[in-house]
């Protein structure tokens, strides 16, 4: 525009410096542009995303390694990596063509990464032209665990939330291989094996299926909370992922269950493989608003057959009814012990943080819940209350 307009001035004027600086400025446009349009088709990003898998603010690093743009180009490119909501770039690098993004995210799920924008400017940064690149990666972020011993709940007896050095809950008729001896109990040690290899090996058992341990989360809320379904998403997967983790280093087999706006079922396992798709479930899960809905008890009345006889059941929520406690006392014959865990005040505290400064009234259901205890626990039925006056840290 300005280079015909200097180019019209000249010719009305006859001024020969205004044609040749308007001619020059012509040419400079329609050789830049041009080059720009057939360089947009040339250059492109290899994106390199240095974990596919973390947990809530674990620093990741994001790599971009700009192609297709040669070294003798007059043209400027630069990258910018778009992010989606939650991942919080932190800093940048730039060396040549490689810029390298660090970032974090601060909630779980599973996020799309690695959209790009590629800007391409001449020299004079007059004119440039835009391409834009989708995401290449999915990333899959899963809660932050806590130590099961901050938790002090009961998994499965004789645990009672201590860490030993053996999980007793094995099956002793499925050898499956050895380790050296570490203090383990004289009987467990393989005195033909020590004896080949002249150091103390001790056995490695497989499992026992009759003690896998369930999890159930509930995600569905069916009426006015005083929180927001994100810090009912926060607790409920920050304890699961916790005792996941615990279940898991202890050597017991384990299922996970979600019930949100889907459900999912991953099966029972017990290899570090079925961990991470227990976690990955947790990412995707999401809380959800319903009326008339009873999602534990419609799940165990349709799926039990699915879950390995005597197995422990573990149920994360924040309410129940007096009717699913009902329900779940015809079902204790299924299960070798049954524990309910409630987040009422739907958050718990952390490791380092402040106590509430108020104190939380209990519900009137939950005095009767609380009022039931005794009784639930007589049939291998525990209720464990966790309000804003009884932190899992506490």
């Amino acid at each position: 525009m300005a280079s015909t307009l200097m180019l019209t001035v000249a010719l009305l004027l006859r001024n020969a410096l205004f044609f040749v600086a308007g001619f020059t400025a012509l040419c400079y446009t329609i050789f830049m542009c041009s080059l720009m349009l057939i360089e947009r088709h040339q250059v492109g990003v290899t994106t390199v995303l240095r974990h596919s898998v973390t947990v809530i603010r674990q620093p990741n690093v994001i790599t971009l390694v700009v192609s297709g743009h040669g070294t003798s180009s007059p043209l400027l490119v630069s990258v910018e990596p778009q992010f989606p909501l939650y991942a919080v770039p932190r800093r940048r690098t730039d060396d040549g063509d490689t810029t390298a993004v660090f970032f974090d995210v601060t909630r779980k799920g599973e996020y799309a990464i690695g959209a790009v924008r590629i800007l391409i400017q001449d020299p004079l940064r007059m004119f440039h032209v835009e391409r834009a690149i989708g995401p290449q990666f999915v990333l899959t972020v899963v809660p932050r665990s806590i130590p099961l011993a901050a938790l002090h709940i009961a998994l499965t007896s004789p645990l009672d939330g201590q860490r030993i050095r053996y999980a007793p809950n094995v099956d002793t008729s499925q050898l499956i291989g050895t380790h050296p001896y570490d203090g383990e109990s004289m009987n467990r040690i393989h005195w033909k094996a020590s004896a080949h290899t002249g150091t103390l090996v001790v056995k490695d058992f497989s499992p026992s299926a009759s003690q896998t341990v369930v999890v159930l989360v509930d995600y569905t809320v069916h009426r006015d909370t005083i929180f927001t379904l994100e810090t009912l998403d926060n607790t409920l997967s920050t304890a699961a992922a916790s005792i996941l983790h615990y279940i898991h280093d202890h050597k017991l087999p384990f299922g996970l269950v979600t019930i949100g706006s889907s459900t999912e079922w991953t099966g029972s396992g017990h290899d570090s493989m079925h961990l991470y798709r227990c976690l990955a479930v947790i990412a995707r899960a999401t809380p959800e608003r319903c009326e008339g809905v009873d999602g534990v008890s419609d799940w165990l009345a349709r799926s039990t057959h699915a879950v390995p006889p005597q197995s422990q059941l573990v149920v994360l929520t924040y309410e129940v009814s007096e009717t699913e406690i009902v329900h779940l006392l015809k079902l204790r014959e299924r299960f070798s012990r049954i524990t309910i865990i409630l987040f009422p005040a739907g958050s718990f505290l952390l490791p380092g943080e402040h106590r509430a400064p108020y104190y939380f009234k209990d519900t009137s259901e939950l005095l009767r819940l609380r009022s039931l205890q005794h009784t639930l626990k007589e049939n291998r039925i525990d209720l464990v209350v966790i309000g804003l006056n009884d932190p899992l840290t506490g």
